[in-house]
């Protein structure tokens, strides 16, 4: 066996693998083609020159499939990077949009009520855990010029009013908690009550108006008012529209169900107000 390894039938062998080798390199260098042959040589070495550049080709196809990979992978990488960032922008720009339309509409709030002593625009940080009412809290406190018991605005109607504050932060307390009573008073008519939260209405954002006459003319979508009996509210400021009409526990009175002007389900900014004309005249009487 060694001696063939010895033998020229293997050095010959040798050179032909070498040629064949060679004539594949070649032909990848020269875009899968090997040069041509004439002649006698040129008919011997057709079938290798023909699987050779099969061969070739196969490797060079690979080799571009590979490559152009690459490239396709990272034109898809910095494509779906661009395709986020414009994403980032359209969102940014959609919140500022629409902050822009809430201010405006804050904007009509000082121009309705010229009295008004209105805070900067308070963004909603979180809502209190556990609350069945709604509380949540605020990104200003009395740093701001925000004080205990201010009420709370938007643009639609009262929200509520601040029930805990610290010097960054303050808690506002929702129309829809028992805790919180407001004088109401009936759009166009004489009829007032006290508006507070109840516990049955608060999972549907509403709250009612209690101590209403047996003969209460109200009727569904009537209009409910701020009045002035209770002196931390401005009077005249929509509270909401009357939903029904229900007797109370005792059966002595009516009570009103309220929809509340404001969608707290999709609040995100709310304002204080601060200072009214008569607050503190009216405080005095109280």
């Amino acid at each position: 066996m060694g001696g063939f390894f010895r033998s020229k039938k293997f050095r010959i062998i040798l050179c032909v693998i070498a040629l064949l080798i060679g004539m594949m390199f070649y032909a990848v260098f020269q875009d899968g083609y090997t040069l041509p042959t004439t002649g006698f040589l040129g008919r011997v070495l057709a079938p290798v020159r023909s699987f050779s550049n099969t061969v070739s080709g196969k490797v060079e196809n690979t080799l571009h499939v590979f490559t152009r990979n690459q490239e396709y992978q990272e034109e898809n990488a910095q494509l779906r990077q661009r395709v986020a960032e414009l994403e980032n922008q359209l969102v940014d720009y959609d919140q500022t949009k629409s902050d822009l339309a809430v201010l405006e509409d804050f904007m009509g709030v000082k121009v309705d009520h010229e009295d008004y002593v209105l805070s900067d625009p308070c963004n909603i940080i979180g809502y209190v855990e556990n609350d069945p009412f709604h509380s949540f809290y605020i990104d200003k406190g009395s740093e701001d010029g925000i004080s205990l018991y201010d009420p709370i605005v938007t643009a639609d109607g009262l929200v509520g009013i601040i029930s805990e504050i610290s010097q960054t932060y303050a808690t506002v307390q929702t129309l829809c908690s028992p805790n919180l009573s407001v004088g109401g008073e009936v759009s166009g008519s004489t009829e007032s009550g006290i508006v507070e939260g109840d516990v049955s209405l608060a999972a549907e954002y509403q709250c009612r108006m209690i101590f209403l006459d047996k003969d209460t003319k109200l009727k569904k979508g009537d209009l409910i008012l701020t009045s002035n009996s209770v002196g931390i509210f401005p009077s005249g400021y929509l509270i909401g529209a009357v939903e029904s009409i229900q007797p109370m526990e005792s059966g002595l009175s009516y009570c009103a169900v309220i929809e509340p002007a404001v969608d707290y389900e999709n609040l995100t900014m709310v304002m204080a107000v601060t200072d009214f004309a008569g607050k503190e005249q009216q405080n005095e009487e109280d």
